[in-house]
């Protein structure tokens, strides 16, 4: 059964990008993807689209791209529905370097959501997050990250990537910006990527190094959220595997592009390859098919004979069905490096709801709430 009305609408309010990051599904992909900005004529007919297909209080959330390149749309999105009345809330996912203090101080008055793109640590962030001549951008994106702190919210969440070749050190990153108070982190690996023996040691080493890092904040009383034990613990929650209702369904949310086209995803706007609808028009009998489609089929390993033994199976629900197409042409068909990485998180912190079920730190972070932060890529 498909929801009458939608939490969210992943928005790319500007296709065009100020950064060229290396491993950027965007360009790396589909370098043909338009640069083009959202115009007045689509917000407005995205607006009258959300009065009714939006939930009361629903979410539009700004991507691209690069949204701050679009920020008079972003800006003009807000009047308009102000002007209407329209119970909408806003957020936006930036790397934070056009952000300045009047930009952050006009999100912060508008209560914005945030997901701050950055990468850990200087290093590894100019590593990857480069601007068009090679530059690394860390040091942009820290001065932003500032001002989202003093005027939209004092602990943003953090959306760090990495890869086989950046995976060493993490943890003691993740430790650091975790002692200057920015405790949600949404760090995650770079699936696509060839994940040999010698890297997936690599990140086991790193887990065995977090774990302790997590013994010690639980016990300091810090609600750190981490997608690592939010997946390590989930087969230990999660007996029954369910697939069935997905962020990348066009269920909950929509993917919209700047001329308005819908899709199942934020991230299939980047491969234009299952289009459902149109704000202008609503929906066509694709977005049936396509729900319909993946719900018949389970998805499984690009190793199939993985499936057999995977300790992560009762709680994997396929991954990024996107980044499943990008890869393999096929959203069911799940990355290798995505279940192994899986099975190293239930492999190093899978006993943390045995372990720290009195403890209110864990308890309050990954039980009670039971729920993503707001916005996760």
């Amino acid at each position: 059964m498909i929801p009458p009305t939608l939490n969210e609408l992943t928005t790319w309010i500007s296709g065009a990008c100020n950064q060229r990051c290396k491993y950027c599904f965007v360009y790396k992909l589909y370098e043909n993807q338009p640069a083009a900005n959202m115009s007045h004529e689509t917000i407005t007919s995205l607006l009258n689209f959300a009065k009714t297909r939006l939930k009361k209080n629903g979410l539009i959330w700004f991507f691209g791209g690069e949204p701050m390149c679009n920020y008079e749309g972003m800006q003009y999105t807000v009047r308009k529905a102000q002007a209407e009345n329209l119970a909408i809330r806003f957020g936006l996912t930036t790397n934070l370097t056009q952000i300045d203090e009047e930009k952050a101080k006009w999100m912060g008055d508008h209560n914005f959501g945030i997901l701050c793109s950055l990468d850990l640590s200087k290093e590894r962030h100019n590593k990857y997050r480069i601007y068009p001549d090679g530059s690394g951008t860390w040091d942009d994106a820290w001065k932003g990250l500032q001002f989202v702190r003093k005027h939209i919210n004092k602990t943003p969440q953090i959306r760090a990537t990495f890869g086989p070749d950046t995976v060493k050190g993490i943890a003691d990153d993740m430790d650091s910006l975790i002692k200057q108070g920015l405790t949600t982190l949404a760090v995650d690996a770079v699936y696509e990527a060839e994940w040999n023996e010698e890297s997936l040691q690599l990140l086991a080493d790193e887990f065995a190094k977090l774990r302790v890092y997590f013994e010690d904040w639980f016990n300091e009383g810090l609600n750190v959220h981490s997608m690592f034990v939010r997946d390590g613990i989930a087969p230990a929650i999660n007996r029954t595997r369910s697939w069935y209702s997905h962020c990348g369904l066009g269920q909950g949310g929509l993917g919209v592009d700047v001329n308005g086209d819908l899709y199942p995803c934020h991230r299939f706007v980047s491969s234009r390859a299952i289009k459902i609808g149109n704000v202008k028009t609503g929906f066509e009998p694709e977005r049936i098919d396509w729900i319909e489609k993946w719900q018949k089929t389970p998805p499984y390993s690009s190793k199939p004979t993985k499936c057999l033994t995977c300790s992560f199976k009762t709680a994997c629900n396929g991954g990024c069905i996107a980044a499943n197409y990008d890869t393999s042409g096929s959203p069911h068909i799940i990355p290798e490096a995505f279940c192994n990485i899986k099975q190293l998180c239930v492999e190093y912190f899978g006993d943390f709801t045995e372990k720290y079920n009195n403890n209110k730190a864990f308890t309050e972070t990954f039980l009670k709430r039971r729920k993503q932060p707001e916005h996760v890529e």
